[in-house]
């Protein structure tokens, strides 16, 4: 299923409610600086955006992802990027601007996906659908003056409709005095798990990775069996100096074991988290503060 989208000029800010999906809708505009190489994605507003709630009016807040070919391999890169929480309203005015460092050449292959999700202070955040769109369907403007703008419709967030690999809830806090990051793993949710595996064994591992991707450490929480769903509650601590914070990336995997005494495994899902570019995280690291526990969706290993 593709995410419903209607071309729109600057001047057209009214929204056809029947085009739209129950789950809302964003207004894009796209534009790119072919000098730089630089993609710029704007989340003008959104409309109509369904609570998950019952209390009232969402709390949305949305991460915009890019997903981008390597240049001379199958491989493919995904670039995160979110925006603040809006309190308690169903269509927010935005006006916030994204920016993606991508070579010209390859935005034609590339793929653009937004999920918007409802902040819960005392909860986990659900996540109230998504839009996404493959940029070689749109002409893109190099003009500051005439950027290329139009609605999708927000869809519901199932695993059938976006190829959904699962969830995983973590925190993350760093000790300075000990030069400790600890990854503390709560809970791990709808995972992909073949329907005629009725024993999965399910574990974690976390590795860290340099800026130049080589990995330095790796961890592993202890495997739960027998459940799409399992809580973990561990800490899986690292000594890491201060100084090398900013190049770490860490790797989440999802591992379903197999074997006596689970001496295989297959990744089921994965994600990775560069400590750096999410502001609020990196924000809790230097004060040495916990960070809320988050839920990150996994993507495809």
């Amino acid at each position: 299923m593709i995410s419903d989208v209607v071309q729109m000029t600057d001047s057209e800010t009214s929204c056809d409610s029947e085009s739209m999906g129950n789950c809302g809708s964003v207004k894009i505009s796209i534009s790119k600086d072919e000098n730089f190489n630089l993609l710029t994605v704007r989340l003008v507003e959104a409309s109509d955006l369904s609570a998950k709630r019952e209390d009232g009016h969402p709390n949305p807040y949305f991460r915009v992802m890019l997903d981008v070919p390597c240049a001379g391999s199958e491989d493919r890169n995904e670039m995160r990027l979110q925006s603040k929480v809006y309190k308690n309203t169903s269509s927010p005015i935005l006006n916030e601007d994204f920016c993606f460092q991508v070579p010209t050449a390859l935005l034609d292959q590339c793929r653009l996906e937004i999920m918007v999700y409802d902040y819960d202070q005392f909860s986990v955040d659900e996540c109230i659908g998504y839009c996404w769109l493959n940029l070689g369907r749109v002409s893109i403007s190099s003009s500051k003056d005439s950027v290329t703008t139009f609605w999708a419709e927000v869809l519901p967030f199932s695993d059938e409709s976006r190829g959904f690999f699962g969830e995983i809830l973590s925190s993350i806090t760093y000790l300075s005095k000990a030069q400790r990051l600890t990854v503390n793993i709560f809970k791990a949710r709808n995972l992909r798990i073949d329907a005629v595996d009725t024993q999965p064994a399910i574990s974690v591992r976390v590795s860290l990775i340099s800026g130049d991707d080589k990995r330095l450490k790796r961890k592993k929480t202890s495997t739960k069996k027998k459940t799409r769903n399992p809580q973990f509650n561990e800490s899986l601590s690292f000594s890491v100096a201060k100084s090398h914070l900013c190049d770490i990336n860490l790797e989440f995997e999802v591992l379903h074991e197999h074997g006596t005494f689970g001496m295989g495994s297959k990744v089921i899902g994965k994600m990775k988290l560069p400590l750096s570019s999410c502001k609020e995280l990196w924000r809790a690291i230097i004060r040495e503060e916990k960070s809320q526990a988050r839920w990150h969706t996994l993507q495809q290993p």
